[in-house]
Formats: structure tokens, sequence, C-alpha cells
């Protein structure tokens, strides 16, 4: 008697439970590779059963009676797949209909599903001049057998137009173009999964900027970076939207006026340097003396903000205290620290850090803040560093280890050009 389609599903599941719960200690290990093999054409098996599944799921609108408008959105929610995955697993069903020699080559584990979805599209390519399918089907097939997904990816876009797609050369970039799509989904702890196919142009202009910034960055203590690639990518890319999160878009009536911070130290402001000399107020907006016209071009519709420091570049006012540091006072803490405090760090994505807790009962005026860069802002709260005042230099830092080493001296802007007091940023 014929078994039923739910009792030879059964029979595998009842098989492959019993090969999961294999004690692989008792594995040749010359057996684990073609065990691997075998494993990998099963799963291909099990696809193109999965495939000629949904197509007759789909094609008798079986969806219907759960009360589901469509084949992917029935997938959704019964088998708890990705959006993007459901949609992908319909059309490639869908198009298997097609492309007989593809759904023989995965029913006998030959490709792989991933194969398949990259050959599938030649279906509608040649929507006009379906004459050409089969030898263009059969071409991809035969790469797929020894070729991986993502070799065959090129090849179809090429195969295709060599048979001769109806399409011109704009209508083809226009079909590429309508495949952009970027998308963030929520995690229920709150990360984000991101999903997306960026267009050439893009996709180059992303790789050049986040390899710019995800070069190694060594630890306070000079330890090599212990970040993995992906992770040094993943933060390079914090780093390069929190740059485009600080800029001053928001545009006026006749558009962006521009922001200047006038520098001024306690011995200008007291009269005891010239008012064109070199560090002076006027001076430090282009850290170089200006003459009166140049001040009034320069300074013309733009918006100044006055900032006094001491002679050593540290602030004396400030804005509000509040719980974080406000654009005021990170104004004033770049003037004191011109950049991340730790020596030899030139990174240029800068955070506030509360030298005591706010936890702890740290205040929030510019004394209680330093700079440091997003990573060593990291690593100093993961690994137990503490800023404290430098009794050498008042109103500076130095940086204490979480063991017994002595403190490093912290880097500010009065070492990182000690001839100027009054710096721009």
């Amino acid at each position: 008697m014929r078994s039923s389609a739910r009792e030879l599903v059964e029979q595998a599941r009842a098989c492959l439970a019993e090969l999961a719960a294999l004690d692989l200690t008792e594995v040749d290990l010359a057996e684990l590779g073609p065990l691997l093999k075998e494993l990998h054409a099963t799963r291909a098996v099990l696809d193109a059963a999965d495939a000629r599944v949904l197509e007759a799921f789909d094609s008798r609108q079986a969806y219907r009676a759960d009360f589901a408008v469509t084949a992917a959105s029935w997938l959704r929610h019964h088998t708890h797949v990705g959006e993007a995955d459901a949609r992908a697993r319909v059309r490639v069903a869908r198009a298997l209909r097609s492309l007989p020699l593809a759904a023989d080559a995965l029913s006998h584990g030959e490709v792989s599903w991933q194969h398949v979805r990259r050959i599938a599209p030649v279906v509608g390519y040649l929507a006009d001049t379906p004459d050409e399918l089969p030898r263009l089907e059969k071409a991809l097939v035969d790469f797929a057998r020894d070729n991986t997904p993502d070799d065959l990816t090129r090849l179809v876009q090429v195969a295709a137009e060599a048979a001769g797609v109806g399409e011109s050369a704009a209508e083809r970039e226009q079909r590429r173009l309508a495949q952009r799509s970027f998308t963030t989904t929520r995690t229920l702890d709150g990360w984000r999964h991101v999903t997306g196919l960026l267009a050439p142009e893009l996709g180059d202009l992303l790789e050049q900027v986040l390899t710019g910034l995800a070069t190694p960055v060594p630890g306070i203590d000079g330890a090599p970076d212990d970040r993995t690639a992906a992770q040094r990518r993943h933060d390079a890319l914090a780093d390069a939207i929190g740059l485009v999160a600080d800029l001053d878009t928001v545009p006026e009536v006749n558009g962006s006026r521009p922001r200047l911070t006038l520098v001024a130290d306690v011995a200008t402001l007291r009269g005891d340097d010239p008012a064109w000399a070199a560090r002076s107020p006027l001076a430090s907006l282009l850290t170089r003396s200006l003459g009166p016209t140049a001040l009034e071009l320069l300074t013309c519709d733009a918006v100044i903000t006055p900032l006094l420091t001491t002679e050593l570049g540290v602030p004396l006012a400030e804005g509000r205290a509040k719980r974080f540091a406000t654009n005021a006072q990170l104004r004033a803490l770049k003037a004191r620290d011109g950049g991340c405090i730790v020596p030899g760090c030139d990174r240029i994505r800068l955070e506030a850090h509360h030298v005591i807790p706010w936890s702890e009962g740290g205040l929030s005026d510019v004394g209680s803040y330093a700079l440091f860069c997003k990573r060593h802002h990291q690593i100093a709260h993961e690994d137990g560093w503490t800023v404290e005042p430098d009794p050498d230099r008042p109103g500076l830092f130095h940086l204490r280890p979480p063991d017994d080493r002595p403190p490093i001296k912290a880097r500010h802007t009065i070492d990182r050009d000690p001839g100027s007091t009054t710096p721009i940023w």
C-alpha cells in the first residue's frame, strides 16, 4: 500500500532525528567529509519537495482556508520565516514550473536551493522570448553544478543578455535600480537585523567609508584591538552615522548660517595680549591672525559662540548642568581636550564620559567630563579604567589602569599643540 504524503514526511523526520542523535565520536574522521556532502544533497532534496508542495499550495490557493491573503503571508504566520524569505520561496516555487532542469537537479541534490533562487529570475527575463529559456536554463544548471551561487549570480545576467533578453540598457539599469532596498527589523531585545541590496556605487562608497573607519584601535594601554573585523565594521558604521548626526543641517530662511566658536582666555580678556596677536580670540577663529576686513567677511551673518578658557585651555564658562553634556559643554570639552584624551588616538567620533559616574553622584558640569572616542569609551567601562584629576595640571586628567600600574598622562589640547591655548575645531 502506498504511503500518504504525511506518512512520508514522518518517516523522513524520524530518519533525520536518528541522524541528528548520532554519536559522532564513533564516526571515523574520514567519513565526516562525505557525510557533510550527503547532508548537503539531502537538504537540497528536501528543498525540492518543499518547493513542489509550495507551488501546489500557491496555485490552488490553499492558504485561503486559513484566511490568509497570499502564500507568502501564510508562510510568515505559520512557519515564522521573514518576509523576504517567504516571498523568495514563493517566487522560486512558481519559477520552477518553467524550469524542469533546475527542478530535477535540485531534487537529485546536484544543486542547492540558493542556486535555484539565482536561476529563477530568468523566467521573467525571457517572458517575451520563451523559446530561448531551455537553452539558457541548461547552461545555468550545468554551471551551477560546479560553482557557487555567488558565481552563478554574475553569470545569470550575462547569460540572459547573451540570449537576447528584450530590454534596452536603460530598461535593464532601471530594473536593477528597482531592486535596491534597505530594511532594519527590531528584535525582542532592541537589537536590529539589517537586510538589503545596495546599488553598486553606494556599496562601493559604504565599503570605502567603513574601511577607513574600521582600522584597529589599540587599547588605552596600547594593547591590540581585540574586536573582530565584523565588529570593527559595525562600530565604523556607528561612527559614520554619528558624524552625520552631529552635523548642523537645519536650514534657515536663506540657508544654514556658519557656526563659529570664539575662544578667549583670561589673559586676552584682561588685555594682556594685543588685539591681533596670534593667541587673541579673533585669531583663534582660524588659528592665525586676521585683519579687520577678513574678520568682517568671515563673521558676516554668522552665529558666534563665546568660550572663556584658562591659559591651559580649561573652560571656565559652560552651559547649564544636565544629565548629558549639552552642545555648549561639548564645545568647551573640545577646546580643552582637542579630541580623545587617550594618547595616540586620533579618532574623530567623540563622546563625553562622566569622570565620576552619574549613578554615583557625578556632576554634569564641564569639569566632570572627559572626551573619549567611542571605542576607548567602551574600553574604559568594560575594563575598568578611570579618569582622575592630574595633580600636576589643575583642570586636566590622567588615566588610571584597572590594576596597580601607574597612571597614564591624558592628552589634552595643550599637549597636541603646546604653542596654542586657543584652538579651533
